[in-house]
């Protein structure tokens, strides 16, 4: 109905101009003669349909801005909705980076506290079987006589019994040493597989957040 009436006007306006393109000329002026009842009827029709098509306008009009401020409002939901779950995202990842952090450093306390007890109790023992080793030296020292047959035996294997326990004493402390070069290599493993595991996490959140 909207779409007849504004055909109608447009209709109208096309005949009024065609009534005045071509009417008759008077001789050597620009006045023109026209059918003055068909331009009063094509006028009148104008007239009459103006207000009409102008209310038709102005919906249109209306309505074009409703549907773009609909849309408008649309878009600022979604973009709040998806502003609120990157931030949640977000949120969710740091806290899950912090915990896996923690842990971490809670497992790399904890390893390190074992490996320096463990250690101690290495040490202590091979400090305890070099002493037990010197004392027996001693204690065979002092057995032997005075000869100088015996003494010169004696004094080769306190020799020997020496060099034996400093040998076996090289060997715990490299023992010792060893155990905790692997406990610290375990260590590092650990620590390195976690900051990987921080790093994917970060990755992650970056390929999630929408570009701007």
């Amino acid at each position: 109905m909207q779409n007849d009436e504004i055909s109608i006007f447009r209709k109208n306006v096309t005949d009024l101009r065609d009534e005045v393109v071509n009417a008759k000329k008077f001789l050597a002026t620009s006045s023109v003669i026209v059918n003055r009842e068909r331009l009063l009827s094509i006028v009148d029709s104008i007239t009459n349909d103006i207000p009409s098509v102008v209310a038709q306008c102005e919906g249109v009009v209306q309505n074009q801005i409703s549907i773009i401020s609909e849309a408008n409002e649309r878009a600022e939901q979604t973009k709040s909705n998806a502003t609120m779950r990157a931030n949640q995202f977000m949120n969710d990842a740091k806290t899950q980076a912090q915990q896996t952090v923690g842990q971490a450093n809670k497992q790399a306390q904890e390893m390190v506290a074992q490996s320096q007890q463990q250690a101690t109790g290495m040490m202590n023992e091979a400090q305890e079987q070099a002493n037990k080793l010197v004392k027996d030296a001693e204690a065979r020292a002092r057995q032997l006589i005075s000869e100088e047959e015996i003494v010169a035996r004696a004094t080769l294997e306190a020799e020997e019994l020496k060099q034996a326990t400093q040998e076996e004493i090289d060997k715990l402390y490299s023992d010792v040493y060893r155990h905790i070069d692997d406990v610290l290599a375990q260590l590092d493993r650990s620590i390195s597989e976690k900051l990987t595991d921080i790093r994917m996490t970060r990755q992650q959140i970056d390929q999630s957040i929408p570009m701007r």
